[in-house]
């Protein structure tokens, strides 16, 4: 009996550690509650954020994927979307990188001018990760929003660099390229959303 009770007890630690695991971006962002922050549901949220379909379309897209909840009832603190959206942006970049990593590491028919594209993307992202993932870890959970308008705009500055290298007419055919404008339009969806905090 003690062995089984053993087994049981180590069974319920790895279902309360998978939970823990799996629980929604959302919920962590939901427990923010930063003064003097709008109060509003996630589609108020993109519509107040987004000054174009393109952006509010990927908005609200990326809401859902991230479970936030969508009924008009519901409200959160914008913090909470904006530490989502910067959630979004960095595991899109973590998308990006693995692919032109891969492609660096696997892809012998790679051209030079591919290899040296996809290098310097690399050394491109590396600011912008540290940024993302600051934004989304410290400074948007912490309530200090000090220099955080810095912090995106070396998000979007970094992966436009990326972007620029890739804008040639045969890089822009390669997989990489899409990738990186679609990481640019969440950096700038992550930016929008965080000026909802008055920054």
């Amino acid at each position: 009996l003690p062995t089984k009770r053993r087994g049981c007890s180590m069974a319920m630690e790895k279902i309360i550690l998978l939970l823990a695991v799996l629980v929604p971006i959302r919920m962590a962002a939901a427990r923010t509650d930063c003064p003097n922050v709008s109060l509003l549901g996630a589609v108020a949220a993109c519509q107040k954020a987004c000054g174009t379909k393109l952006m509010y379309n990927l908005c609200i897209r990326m809401m859902r994927q991230g479970h936030a909840d969508m009924s008009p009832s519901h409200k959160e603190r914008a913090t909470a979307y904006a530490i989502l959206a910067a959630h979004s942006a960095a595991n899109s970049f973590d998308d990006t990188k693995l692919a032109a990593s891969n492609q660096l590491s696997h892809n012998s028919s790679l051209s030079g001018q591919q290899r040296d594209a996809y290098e310097g993307c690399m050394n491109d992202y590396a600011p912008a990760d540290s940024s993302i993932d600051r934004i989304a870890d410290e400074t948007l959970p912490s309530c200090r929003f000090t220099g955080l308008a810095d912090e995106y705009t070396r998000v979007i500055t970094s992966v436009e660099k990326c972007r620029d290298r890739l804008l040639t007419p045969t890089l822009v055919k390669t997989p990489l390229y899409p990738m990186v404008v679609a990481d640019r339009n969440k950096a700038v969806l992550a930016n929008m959303l965080g000026k909802l905090l008055g920054i």
